[in-house]
């Protein structure tokens, strides 16, 4: 920031809120909400505050945005915050709910933050399948793509997808609450390509001074290693600890996937990996089926001049 900036009058800051989709970017963007000096954000907070007694003190420095980010806000579901626990797959449960849960929290940030912006970045269909996978099986997912999956489960599965990977439906909640001027949508895959220009878009929608701020990919999806033996290490541990009856087993399962999650089996899949080099998971061993119930949920973005590039990923060209 240049040092002779005014500081806006109070009245004039604006609160951001950041529905964050998982895969796509979300940690990344909560990191820079915290490096760039004119937004102010603290993780799991709400605007930019720990608590209301952050509120009452007076403040050390000037922000154009007070800031709020949850992946849980596109996603909302009771665990929300917890340590996640994908092995019962229990999220697949509250399908029939997601759309409307998800209205709930819209009508609920529009009761309590009117006038707020909202970010929402979406990322394109199969890359965020296959994040997706990533993510459940190092919280703990058990299924392989290498093993059959009941009929039951890929019906649930493939119904999940349909309203979870719904783009239209959340974006025009969010253009009817809030306005379509306050809407900010951006492609995950502009920040996966070309980090600085998708920052400098950002900052450009924002009215923010540029800032240099050179950060590191954050959670990174597992390797095609990780990927095949993170499920086969889950099914034995899981198949131990539930010989110690339900109460045991939940809390030793829980544990277990508190290590996953910082991928702490690293160093034994390299061992793995070393004894059987071949074992892995690639982008081509994931079907195309479950992209048949993706299709047309993301009309709205064809319109967003940073899309055009990404017409495959959207399903555009099917």
């Amino acid at each position: 920031m240049s040092g002779g900036a005014p500081e806006p009058p109070l009245a004039m800051v604006q609160h951001l809120i950041h529905i964050g989709y998982p895969k796509a970017g979300s940690t990344f963007l909560q990191a820079w909400f915290e490096c760039h000096p004119e937004l102010c954000y603290v993780p799991a907070g709400l605007g930019g505050f720990h608590n209301v007694y952050e509120i009452a003190r007076p403040r050390e420095r000037a922000y154009k945005y007070f800031v709020t980010s949850c992946e849980g806000l596109s996603t909302p579901h009771k665990s929300t915050g917890l340590v996640p626990f994908e092995m019962s797959m229990r999220w697949m449960e509250l399908t029939d709910e997601l759309k409307k849960n998800q209205a709930d929290v819209c009508t609920l940030l529009k009761s309590l933050y009117p006038g707020s912006r909202i970010i929402i970045v979406t990322r394109g269909f199969k890359g965020m399948i296959m994040s997706g996978y990533s993510q459940y099986v190092r919280a703990g997912g058990v299924l392989s793509m290498f093993k059959p999956v009941p009929d039951g489960v890929r019906a649930d599965a493939y119904a999940y997808v349909s309203h979870y990977y719904d783009f239209d439906y959340l974006i025009q909640l969010y253009a009817e609450k809030f306005g379509e001027d306050n809407l900010i949508i951006l492609p995950y895959e502009l920040l996966r390509d070309d980090q600085d220009q998708f920052l400098s878009v950002l900052e450009e929608k924002l009215g923010l001074e540029h800032v240099e701020i050179k950060l590191a990919r954050l959670n990174p999806s597992l390797s095609p290693e990780e990927l095949y033996w993170y499920p086969a290490i889950s099914s034995v541990v899981a198949s131990a600890a539930v010989r110690l009856g339900p109460s045991r087993f939940d809390t030793i399962y829980r544990w277990y996937v508190s290590k996953t999650l910082e991928n702490k089996l690293r160093p034994l899949i390299e061992v793995l990996r070393r004894w059987k080099p071949d074992r892995k998971i690639t982008e081509a061993d994931f079907s195309e089926e479950p992209l048949k119930y993706c299709a047309g949920k993301a009309t709205r973005l064809k319109d967003h001049s940073l899309y055009a590039a990404y017409a495959r990923e959207y399903l555009w060209d099917e």
